[in-house]
């Protein structure tokens, strides 16, 4: 059977779609233009079941990297580096390592990477840059 008669009856693994990558100052709307920006991605690739947990996840990530101080930019990146693996990925000029704690109850903050812990089955961390570093996060993919 050849690619194109498998592309007709719809069997054909498609290539992964291309990565996706955006700049965004450091600025507490650029969270919002961050989520949005995932949200429409995995809109495009068929991936509507994972919108709620991908803004999730880059809400958190950006958050985190807007409390940095930096003042450069931060990018937000989302991939598929497997066929049923969806990556989020967010870089800041901080080196300052994300670090993930038990918050008591009632506490306002520091859940975030419980969230993210819980939300990818712990599949995220961290690769330190020379400037900076990257945080990813994996959502796995009905495809």
């Amino acid at each position: 059977m050849t690619l194109l008669s498998n592309v007709a009856r719809g069997n054909a693994a498609l290539p992964p779609p291309e990565p996706a990558t955006i700049c965004l100052p450091y600025l507490p709307e650029s969270v919002g233009v961050a989520r949005r920006f995932v949200s429409g991605k995995l809109r495009e690739w068929g991936l509507d079941d994972l919108v709620d947990d991908a803004s999730v996840v880059v809400s958190e990530l950006a958050t985190n990297a807007l409390k940095t101080g930096c003042q450069t930019r931060m990018v937000i990146a989302v991939r598929r580096p497997a066929s049923r693996t969806l990556r989020i990925l967010v870089g800041d000029g901080s080196r300052a390592m994300p670090v993930l704690v038990k918050s008591p109850p009632g506490a306002t903050s520091g859940r975030g990477l419980s969230m993210i812990h819980r939300l990818t089955d712990g599949r995220w961390g961290v690769t330190p840059l020379p400037f900076g570093k990257v945080v990813h996060a994996d959502l796995s993919t009905p495809h």
